[in-house]
Protein backbone atom coordinates (compact mmCIF):
# COMPACT_ATOMS: atom_id res chain seq x y z
CA UNK A 1 0.00 0.00 0.00
CA UNK A 2 2.97 2.57 1.03
CA UNK A 3 4.67 1.72 -2.54
CA UNK A 4 1.17 2.05 -4.48
CA UNK A 5 0.20 5.82 -2.33
CA UNK A 6 4.09 6.56 -3.65
CA UNK A 7 3.41 5.76 -7.42
CA UNK A 8 0.49 7.76 -7.57
CA UNK A 9 1.62 11.09 -5.70
CA UNK A 10 5.25 10.78 -7.47
CA UNK A 11 3.04 10.05 -11.41
CA UNK A 12 0.33 12.45 -10.49
CA UNK A 13 3.35 15.41 -9.69
CA UNK A 14 4.63 15.30 -13.16
CA UNK A 15 2.41 16.66 -16.01
CA UNK A 16 -0.01 14.03 -17.83
CA UNK A 17 -0.15 11.52 -15.78
CA UNK A 18 -3.82 12.15 -14.89
CA UNK A 19 -4.91 8.44 -15.07
CA UNK A 20 -4.26 5.00 -14.32
CA UNK A 21 -2.72 4.01 -17.55
CA UNK A 22 -0.78 7.19 -17.59
CA UNK A 23 0.87 6.26 -14.40
CA UNK A 24 1.75 2.89 -15.48
CA UNK A 25 3.09 4.25 -18.14
CA UNK A 26 5.49 6.86 -16.09
CA UNK A 27 6.26 3.83 -13.53
CA UNK A 28 7.73 1.73 -16.57
CA UNK A 29 9.91 4.96 -17.67
CA UNK A 30 11.91 4.50 -14.18
CA UNK A 31 15.03 3.88 -13.40
CA UNK A 32 16.50 1.13 -10.90
CA UNK A 33 17.23 3.58 -8.33
CA UNK A 34 14.02 5.36 -8.73
CA UNK A 35 12.67 2.01 -8.21
CA UNK A 36 13.95 1.00 -5.43
CA UNK A 37 13.19 4.76 -3.72
CA UNK A 38 10.06 3.95 -4.27
CA UNK A 39 9.80 0.65 -2.65
CA UNK A 40 8.94 -2.03 -5.45
CA UNK A 41 9.19 -5.24 -4.85
CA UNK A 42 12.77 -6.79 -6.03
CA UNK A 43 12.45 -10.14 -7.86
CA UNK A 44 16.19 -11.59 -8.30
CA UNK A 45 15.38 -12.99 -11.50
CA UNK A 46 13.48 -10.18 -13.07
CA UNK A 47 14.47 -7.42 -11.20
CA UNK A 48 12.18 -5.20 -10.08
CA UNK A 49 8.52 -5.85 -10.20
CA UNK A 50 5.83 -2.89 -12.00
CA UNK A 51 2.24 -3.14 -10.71
CA UNK A 52 -0.31 -3.37 -13.46
CA UNK A 53 -2.46 -0.82 -14.56
CA UNK A 54 -5.48 -2.77 -12.93
CA UNK A 55 -3.72 -2.62 -9.89
CA UNK A 56 -2.81 0.80 -9.61
CA UNK A 57 -6.18 1.21 -10.08
CA UNK A 58 -7.82 -0.84 -7.35
CA UNK A 59 -5.10 0.58 -4.92
CA UNK A 60 -7.33 3.84 -5.21
CA UNK A 61 -10.80 1.56 -3.64
CA UNK A 62 -8.35 0.31 -0.98
CA UNK A 63 -7.72 4.28 0.72
CA UNK A 64 -9.65 6.24 3.27
CA UNK A 65 -10.21 9.24 4.46
CA UNK A 66 -6.78 10.14 5.49
CA UNK A 67 -3.82 11.27 3.24
CA UNK A 68 -2.08 7.75 2.73
CA UNK A 69 1.43 8.10 4.96
CA UNK A 70 3.40 7.94 1.78
CA UNK A 71 1.98 11.20 0.41
CA UNK A 72 3.99 13.13 2.93
CA UNK A 73 7.06 11.75 1.46
CA UNK A 74 10.27 12.36 4.85
CA UNK A 75 9.78 15.99 3.98
CA UNK A 76 9.16 16.48 7.86
CA UNK A 77 6.57 19.14 6.77
CA UNK A 78 3.51 18.98 8.88
CA UNK A 79 0.23 20.52 7.42
CA UNK A 80 -0.97 23.30 9.83
CA UNK A 81 -2.40 26.49 9.62
CA UNK A 82 -1.48 28.84 8.05
CA UNK A 83 -0.33 32.13 10.26
CA UNK A 84 -2.47 35.22 9.89
CA UNK A 85 -1.51 38.76 10.85
CA UNK A 86 -3.14 39.50 14.19
CA UNK A 87 -4.25 43.01 15.52
CA UNK A 88 -3.14 44.36 18.80
CA UNK A 89 -5.32 42.45 21.88
CA UNK A 90 -5.60 43.84 25.50
CA UNK A 91 -6.47 42.11 28.68
CA UNK A 92 -6.65 38.43 27.78
CA UNK A 93 -8.35 38.43 25.15
CA UNK A 94 -5.96 36.69 22.27
CA UNK A 95 -6.18 37.11 18.67
CA UNK A 96 -6.39 33.98 16.44
CA UNK A 97 -3.04 33.30 15.48
CA UNK A 98 -3.62 31.38 12.53
CA UNK A 99 -7.24 30.30 10.14
CA UNK A 100 -8.62 27.76 7.82
CA UNK A 101 -11.74 26.99 5.83
CA UNK A 102 -14.49 24.08 5.71
CA UNK A 103 -16.41 23.86 2.41
CA UNK A 104 -17.64 21.41 0.25
CA UNK A 105 -17.03 20.25 -3.62
CA UNK A 106 -18.68 18.21 -5.98
CA UNK A 107 -17.32 16.03 -8.68
CA UNK A 108 -19.79 16.65 -11.35
CA UNK A 109 -18.94 13.87 -13.26
CA UNK A 110 -17.56 11.28 -11.11
CA UNK A 111 -20.99 9.57 -9.89
CA UNK A 112 -21.42 6.43 -7.55
CA UNK A 113 -23.46 3.46 -8.65
CA UNK A 114 -26.72 4.86 -7.75
CA UNK A 115 -26.22 7.74 -9.35
CA UNK A 116 -25.49 10.52 -7.23
CA UNK A 117 -22.87 12.70 -7.60
CA UNK A 118 -19.09 11.85 -5.60
CA UNK A 119 -19.52 15.31 -2.57
CA UNK A 120 -16.01 16.28 -1.10
CA UNK A 121 -15.21 18.34 2.12
CA UNK A 122 -12.34 19.18 2.74
CA UNK A 123 -10.29 21.83 5.09
CA UNK A 124 -7.94 24.53 3.94
CA UNK A 125 -5.94 26.97 5.13
CA UNK A 126 -6.19 30.40 4.58
CA UNK A 127 -3.71 31.91 2.31
CA UNK A 128 -1.58 29.59 0.96
CA UNK A 129 -4.54 27.57 0.71
CA UNK A 130 -2.80 24.35 1.76
CA UNK A 131 -5.23 21.05 2.21
CA UNK A 132 -5.34 19.88 5.61
CA UNK A 133 -7.91 16.80 5.58
CA UNK A 134 -10.90 15.75 3.48
CA UNK A 135 -13.75 13.28 3.63
CA UNK A 136 -15.91 12.23 1.29
CA UNK A 137 -19.62 12.60 2.63
CA UNK A 138 -22.05 9.67 2.06
CA UNK A 139 -25.27 10.10 -0.48
CA UNK A 140 -27.97 10.07 1.92
CA UNK A 141 -26.11 12.61 4.39
CA UNK A 142 -25.02 16.34 4.29
CA UNK A 143 -21.78 18.32 4.52
CA UNK A 144 -23.33 19.78 8.11
CA UNK A 145 -23.48 16.23 9.59
CA UNK A 146 -19.77 15.23 9.00
CA UNK A 147 -18.75 19.23 9.86
CA UNK A 148 -16.56 17.40 12.81
CA UNK A 149 -14.95 14.76 11.22
CA UNK A 150 -12.56 16.77 8.86
CA UNK A 151 -11.74 18.85 11.84
CA UNK A 152 -11.20 16.17 14.70
CA UNK A 153 -7.36 15.13 13.83
CA UNK A 154 -6.49 19.24 13.45
CA UNK A 155 -5.15 21.18 16.37
CA UNK A 156 -7.37 24.16 16.36
CA UNK A 157 -6.96 25.89 19.85
CA UNK A 158 -6.90 29.41 18.84
CA UNK A 159 -7.16 29.47 15.18
CA UNK A 160 -9.84 31.03 13.38
CA UNK A 161 -12.32 28.43 11.21
CA UNK A 162 -14.49 29.88 8.59
CA UNK A 163 -17.73 28.66 7.19
CA UNK A 164 -19.98 29.40 4.45
CA UNK A 165 -23.72 29.42 5.74
CA UNK A 166 -24.54 25.51 5.44
CA UNK A 167 -22.96 24.66 8.35
CA UNK A 168 -24.17 27.73 10.29
CA UNK A 169 -25.57 25.13 12.71
CA UNK A 170 -25.88 25.41 16.98
CA UNK A 171 -24.20 22.30 17.70
CA UNK A 172 -21.51 22.38 15.23
CA UNK A 173 -20.26 26.02 16.65
CA UNK A 174 -20.95 25.03 20.12
CA UNK A 175 -18.63 22.22 19.77
CA UNK A 176 -16.17 24.28 17.94
CA UNK A 177 -15.48 26.56 21.06
CA UNK A 178 -15.68 24.09 23.73
CA UNK A 179 -14.52 21.14 22.46
CA UNK A 180 -11.78 22.69 19.74
CA UNK A 181 -10.80 25.86 21.96
CA UNK A 182 -11.85 27.50 17.96
CA UNK A 183 -13.13 30.29 17.15
CA UNK A 184 -15.82 30.77 14.01
CA UNK A 185 -16.86 33.29 11.77
CA UNK A 186 -19.99 31.98 10.06
CA UNK A 187 -22.19 33.63 7.42
CA UNK A 188 -26.06 33.48 8.00
CA UNK A 189 -28.58 33.06 5.24
CA UNK A 190 -32.01 32.18 4.96
CA UNK A 191 -31.42 28.43 6.08
CA UNK A 192 -31.40 30.56 9.47
CA UNK A 193 -33.58 33.20 9.03
CA UNK A 194 -34.73 34.47 12.97
CA UNK A 195 -31.27 34.79 13.69
CA UNK A 196 -30.65 36.72 10.13
CA UNK A 197 -34.04 38.79 10.73
CA UNK A 198 -32.10 39.45 13.94
CA UNK A 199 -29.12 40.41 12.43
CA UNK A 200 -30.82 42.48 9.95
CA UNK A 201 -32.70 44.62 12.27
CA UNK A 202 -29.60 45.97 13.94
CA UNK A 203 -29.24 49.56 13.67
CA UNK A 204 -26.67 49.14 11.32
CA UNK A 205 -26.68 52.91 10.13
CA UNK A 206 -25.79 53.82 13.94
CA UNK A 207 -22.73 51.63 13.34
CA UNK A 208 -19.47 52.97 11.89
CA UNK A 209 -17.88 51.99 9.00
CA UNK A 210 -15.37 49.78 10.17
CA UNK A 211 -12.89 48.48 6.49
CA UNK A 212 -13.76 49.23 3.01
CA UNK A 213 -11.52 47.03 0.62
CA UNK A 214 -11.15 47.86 -3.45
CA UNK A 215 -10.64 45.23 -5.82
CA UNK A 216 -10.47 45.01 -9.66
CA UNK A 217 -9.26 42.78 -12.39
CA UNK A 218 -9.95 40.48 -15.25
CA UNK A 219 -12.99 43.01 -16.41
CA UNK A 220 -14.63 43.13 -12.60
CA UNK A 221 -14.37 45.56 -10.11
CA UNK A 222 -16.00 44.97 -6.48
CA UNK A 223 -16.08 47.50 -3.73
CA UNK A 224 -16.49 45.79 0.32
CA UNK A 225 -17.76 47.75 3.29
CA UNK A 226 -17.99 46.17 6.91
CA UNK A 227 -19.87 46.96 9.69
CA UNK A 228 -19.14 44.88 12.75
CA UNK A 229 -21.28 45.25 16.13
CA UNK A 230 -20.52 43.71 19.89
CA UNK A 231 -23.98 42.23 20.44
CA UNK A 232 -25.20 40.50 23.36
CA UNK A 233 -28.72 39.36 23.08
CA UNK A 234 -28.54 37.21 19.69
CA UNK A 235 -29.65 33.29 20.95
CA UNK A 236 -26.45 31.28 19.29
CA UNK A 237 -23.92 30.08 20.87
CA UNK A 238 -20.81 32.40 21.84
CA UNK A 239 -21.46 34.68 19.28
CA UNK A 240 -20.39 37.95 20.35
CA UNK A 241 -19.99 40.10 17.03
CA UNK A 242 -22.32 40.19 14.40
CA UNK A 243 -21.13 41.72 10.90
CA UNK A 244 -22.33 43.00 7.93
CA UNK A 245 -20.70 43.21 4.40
CA UNK A 246 -21.83 45.14 2.06
CA UNK A 247 -20.82 43.98 -1.66
CA UNK A 248 -20.63 46.53 -4.89
CA UNK A 249 -19.39 44.48 -7.83
CA UNK A 250 -19.52 45.52 -11.41
CA UNK A 251 -18.66 43.10 -14.80
CA UNK A 252 -17.85 43.97 -17.77
CA UNK A 253 -20.74 43.90 -19.92
CA UNK A 254 -23.26 43.41 -17.08
CA UNK A 255 -25.72 46.03 -15.10
CA UNK A 256 -23.41 46.89 -11.25
CA UNK A 257 -24.61 44.44 -8.48
CA UNK A 258 -25.36 44.79 -4.55
CA UNK A 259 -25.49 42.34 -2.09
CA UNK A 260 -25.38 42.47 1.44
CA UNK A 261 -24.23 38.94 3.89
CA UNK A 262 -24.54 38.66 7.49
CA UNK A 263 -22.32 36.58 9.89
CA UNK A 264 -21.88 36.07 13.37
CA UNK A 265 -18.40 35.42 15.44
CA UNK A 266 -17.28 34.31 18.49
CA UNK A 267 -14.59 36.90 18.62
CA UNK A 268 -15.07 40.16 20.69
CA UNK A 269 -14.05 43.40 19.44
CA UNK A 270 -10.74 43.09 21.54
CA UNK A 271 -9.73 40.18 19.63
CA UNK A 272 -10.46 41.26 15.93
CA UNK A 273 -11.32 44.69 14.60
CA UNK A 274 -13.41 45.18 11.46
CA UNK A 275 -10.58 44.86 9.27
CA UNK A 276 -9.00 41.48 10.39
CA UNK A 277 -12.85 39.89 10.47
CA UNK A 278 -13.02 41.31 6.29
CA UNK A 279 -9.66 39.39 6.16
CA UNK A 280 -11.05 36.21 7.16
CA UNK A 281 -14.13 36.13 5.54
CA UNK A 282 -12.80 37.21 2.49
CA UNK A 283 -9.95 34.22 2.40
CA UNK A 284 -12.06 32.28 3.36
CA UNK A 285 -12.38 32.00 -0.15
CA UNK A 286 -9.08 30.87 -0.69
CA UNK A 287 -10.18 26.96 -0.32
CA UNK A 288 -12.23 27.60 -3.46
CA UNK A 289 -9.08 29.12 -5.67
CA UNK A 290 -6.16 27.64 -4.48
CA UNK A 291 -7.99 24.44 -3.87
CA UNK A 292 -10.76 23.24 -5.97
CA UNK A 293 -9.90 25.93 -8.60
CA UNK A 294 -6.55 24.17 -9.72
CA UNK A 295 -7.96 20.77 -9.31
CA UNK A 296 -10.72 21.16 -11.54
CA UNK A 297 -8.29 23.00 -13.95
CA UNK A 298 -5.14 21.64 -14.06
CA UNK A 299 -6.14 17.75 -12.98
CA UNK A 300 -9.62 18.02 -14.58
CA UNK A 301 -11.05 16.93 -11.55
CA UNK A 302 -14.21 18.16 -12.30
CA UNK A 303 -14.34 16.63 -15.72
CA UNK A 304 -13.16 13.15 -14.54
CA UNK A 305 -15.39 10.53 -14.86
CA UNK A 306 -13.79 7.93 -12.52
CA UNK A 307 -16.66 6.04 -10.53
CA UNK A 308 -15.35 2.91 -9.02
CA UNK A 309 -16.09 3.18 -5.30
CA UNK A 310 -13.70 5.89 -3.73
CA UNK A 311 -11.48 6.39 -6.59
CA UNK A 312 -12.95 9.98 -7.28
CA UNK A 313 -12.20 11.17 -3.04
CA UNK A 314 -8.52 9.16 -3.60
CA UNK A 315 -7.51 10.81 -6.67
CA UNK A 316 -8.57 14.18 -4.85
CA UNK A 317 -6.79 13.61 -1.98
CA UNK A 318 -3.19 12.77 -3.81
CA UNK A 319 -4.06 15.74 -5.86
CA UNK A 320 -4.46 18.07 -2.77
CA UNK A 321 -1.11 16.71 -1.42
CA UNK A 322 0.89 17.47 -4.82
CA UNK A 323 -0.93 20.86 -4.56
CA UNK A 324 0.62 21.05 -1.17
CA UNK A 325 4.29 20.39 -2.14
CA UNK A 326 4.44 22.22 -4.83
CA UNK A 327 3.47 25.52 -3.22
CA UNK A 328 5.59 24.38 -0.14
CA UNK A 329 8.81 24.33 -2.75
CA UNK A 330 7.64 27.65 -3.98
CA UNK A 331 5.71 27.59 -6.92
CA UNK A 332 2.69 29.40 -7.43
CA UNK A 333 1.41 28.18 -10.39
CA UNK A 334 1.03 24.81 -10.46
CA UNK A 335 0.93 23.66 -13.91
CA UNK A 336 4.36 24.80 -13.90
CA UNK A 337 5.53 22.68 -10.50
CA UNK A 338 4.21 20.06 -12.53
CA UNK A 339 6.33 20.30 -15.76
CA UNK A 340 9.11 20.94 -13.64
CA UNK A 341 9.32 17.64 -11.73
CA UNK A 342 8.01 15.31 -14.63
CA UNK A 343 11.54 13.34 -13.21
CA UNK A 344 12.37 14.73 -10.19
CA UNK A 345 8.65 14.07 -8.27
CA UNK A 346 10.50 12.09 -5.85
CA UNK A 347 12.70 14.62 -4.57
CA UNK A 348 10.17 17.10 -4.56
CA UNK A 349 8.53 14.65 -1.69
CA UNK A 350 11.39 14.10 -0.25
CA UNK A 351 11.57 10.33 -0.78
CA UNK A 352 15.03 9.02 0.33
Amino acid sequence: MPCLAAVWLCSLTAAGHDRACAVRAWLARTSDAERARLGLPWDPFDGYRLPSAATIHRFLQAVDDDPPSAADGDSGQEAQPAAVQAESVTGERVAPTSAVALDGKTSRHAKRADGSRVHLVGVATHGEGRLLGQIEVDAKTNETTVFRRPLRPLELTNVMVTTDALHTARANLDWLVTAKHAHYLAVVKRNQPTLRAVLAALPWADVPTGAVTRESGHGRAETRTIKAATVRHVDFPHTLQAIRIHRWRREKGKRPSRETVYAITSLAFEQAGPALLAGFARHHWHIEDRQHHVRDVTFGEDASTSRTGRAPATLAIFRGAVINALRAAGYRHIPEGRRDHVTTALNLHGFP
